[in-house]
């Protein structure tokens, strides 16, 4: 297992439910193949670098991993499996091949050392998603789906036409561009920036997300935005508009949250708010900021499909997505409400939780950066978290 790309795995789990149609087969695939990349994750000894011969003497780095990379690696294959135990219930075969090589994608990402191997799994990584909301299969999923790939596909263009120009430049690895300011900057830059949902290249979150399938909008609160933070992280450090950026991101997410009555509407709001933390601490730039920002990352991995995985059971259960239609349901459905007030308590910072960690880390960061106003900022942002 040391060594294997945990990528590949789940490609390969994908084919086996594509092309073996027994259920029993396929709900054993949707465990045991997922656990096996959270264990080659794992075990991915640290500094590696494989690669394979490409055109003109160049290389395509298909397996690189550091510590940045491995971590977000290791949560990314973690969540591969826990949403997929929770899609264990799921008939159709298309979406849950949707399933696997979606976080495949994602981890294909985050594993890349170069430039092409970057964009043909951040291009995967849009086609595979938009069916997780397609699946749905109502008016408003197809063109919320459609609208998504519209935006990901222009996105992908531009991530596209910066890596070019990287490669007439002779640059063929995925590096930090802070410091050059020319043209393959922006066009990474926006690329990367409408998957990291930011200003004002924010609005399909909002749009697509509450639309997917019961299991499909799970996948998509872990994936392409964490990725596009993966992407922040190695290739913009210490980029000072990302805190201006974030600042706006992560209050406007949550008073469109506040403001909210459908419960994954409101979640993907919050999804654009903690955005805005982890951006903020890119933004910074210090080792503390960027620790983190990569802390906070990691455990929205965690707690983000949490909420839609409870948010999910409840609209599986009463048809209902409205909040005010929703009273007392934690008496009929006891269980399922002690979970999201696990996911409710880690997102708001609340102590013992998680997310009391990275957030202090983020606002500490920005203090001792004498950014007194950030600090004031993103503190009323998280007091929003908790009050929505």
């Amino acid at each position: 297992m040391i060594g294997l790309h945990p990528g590949f795995i789940l490609i390969i789990g994908a084919i086996l439910v594509a092309t073996v149609p027994d259920r029993k087969f396929r709900q054993l695939t949707m465990v045991g193949i997922p656990a096996l990349a959270a264990l080659a994750a794992f075990l991915l000894p640290m500094d590696i670098n494989y690669t394979l011969p490409f055109v003109l003497g160049n290389e395509l780095q298909y397996l690189k991993v550091d510590k940045l990379s491995w971590i977000f690696a290791f949560v990314f294959s973690i969540m591969a499996l826990l949403a997929n135990i929770y899609a264990l219930h799921n008939g159709s075969a298309g979406e849950v091949v949707a399933g696997m090589v979606y976080p495949a994608s994602a981890l294909g990402v985050v594993l890349a050392g170069d430039w092409l191997t970057f964009i043909v799994f951040w291009e995967l990584m849009a086609i595979s998603s938009v069916f997780l909301i397609w699946f749905r299969k109502t008016k408003r999923s197809l063109r919320s789906g459609f609208r998504y790939i519209l935006v990901h596909l222009l996105g992908g263009q531009l991530l596209l036409a910066g890596v070019f120009v990287k490669a007439l430049q002779g640059d063929f690895n995925v590096a930090t561009l802070v410091g050059t300011q020319d043209a393959a900057f922006w066009l990474v830059f926006l690329g990367v920036a409408v998957s990291a949902a930011i200003p004002p290249l924010h609005s399909w979150v909002a749009d697509a997300y509450p639309e997917g399938s019961i299991t499909g909008s799970v996948f998509l609160s872990a994936f392409t935005t964490k990725a596009a933070v993966y992407a922040l992280l190695r290739i913009f450090p210490g980029y000072s508009m990302l805190i201006t950026l974030g600042v706006i991101m992560a209050l406007y997410g949550i008073v469109y949250a506040i403001l909210e009555n459908d419960i994954r509407k409101l979640l993907s709001y919050h999804i654009v708010s903690q955005l805005g933390f982890m951006v903020v601490g890119v933004g910074i730039g210090t080792q503390m900021s960027m620790d983190a920002a990569v802390a906070h990352a990691f455990n929205n991995v965690i707690y983000k499909p949490l909420l839609f995985m409870g948010a999910g059971a409840v609209i599986y259960a009463t048809g209902y997505r409205k909040l005010t239609d929703l009273g007392g349901i934690g008496h009929r459905m006891p269980w399922t409400t002690f979970f999201f007030i696990v996911g409710a308590l880690a997102i708001s910072g609340v102590p013992l939780f998680n997310g009391y960690l990275s957030k202090p880390m983020i606002a500490t960061a920005a203090e001792r950066a004498n950014m007194s106003l950030v600090v004031l900022l993103i503190q009323w942002a998280g007091m929003g978290t908790f009050i929505s």
